[in-house]
Parts: C-alpha cells; sequence; structure tokens
C-alpha cells in the first residue's frame, strides 16, 4: 500500500489485516518503486492519487514501466473523473474513492 497518510495508512492495513490480507506500507511513491526494484513482489498493489515526490499517477506509470504486472487500486479523497481517467490510463486496474471500508475488498 503507497499512501503518506499516516490515519489512512494505519485504517487501510488493518482493515486488510482484518480480512486476512498480508500488508506491508509505505509512504511514498519513490519509496514504493524501490521497494518494487529490490524484488519484492506482491499480488495487489494500493496506491493513493496525493503522495509526497511523485503522485499515485505518475508512480503507476513507474511501476508498469518496470513491467509490474501485479493488481493495482487507485484511490484518492476525490473523485473527479479526470484522476479516475489519468489513473486508469496509467495501468491501474481499478479505482476507487476513499474512505475504504472492508467491502471495498471485494475487487480483488
Amino acid at each position: 500500500m503507497v499512501d503518506s497518510d499516516i490515519i489512512c495508512q494505519v485504517l487501510e492495513k488493518a482493515i486488510l489485516e482484518s480480512q486476512g490480507i498480508q500488508a506491508q506500507v509505505v509512504g511514498s511513491g519513490r519509496d514504493a518503486i524501490d521497494l518494487l526494484a529490490s524484488g519484492v513482489n506482491f499480488d495487489l498493489i494500493i496506491i493513493a492519487m496525493v503522495l509526497p515526490i511523485m503522485n499515485g499517477v505518475e508512480t503507476t506509470r513507474q511501476i508498469r514501466a518496470m513491467g509490474i504486472r501485479s493488481k493495482m487500486l487507485g484511490v484518492t479523497a476525490c473523485s473527479y473523473e479526470r484522476e479516475r481517467r489519468a489513473f486508469l490510463d496509467a495501468g491501474v486496474d481499478e479505482f476507487i474513492e476513499k474512505p475504504l471500508t472492508p467491502q471495498s475488498w471485494h475487487l480483488f
């Protein structure tokens, strides 16, 4: 999970773990790219739109350019059509609006 908001990190990780999903959290797109470049593999990458250093769309583009085919879920607190389209064009498989709930994970 890539999210710079500490509260979201804690809540979203707790929701995932309550569903039996093991989660690892990083706070920036750069951290996510570095982690993936180290060879760590994930079934699902959850990525927020607003991130320091590079936003979620650019991070998604770079992850896809690395050849990583993990499912990706883009999330944002404000669901504008242009954000949704940018995320999908960059390579996420699904896009949902925060707040995330246990029911959000039915997509994957």
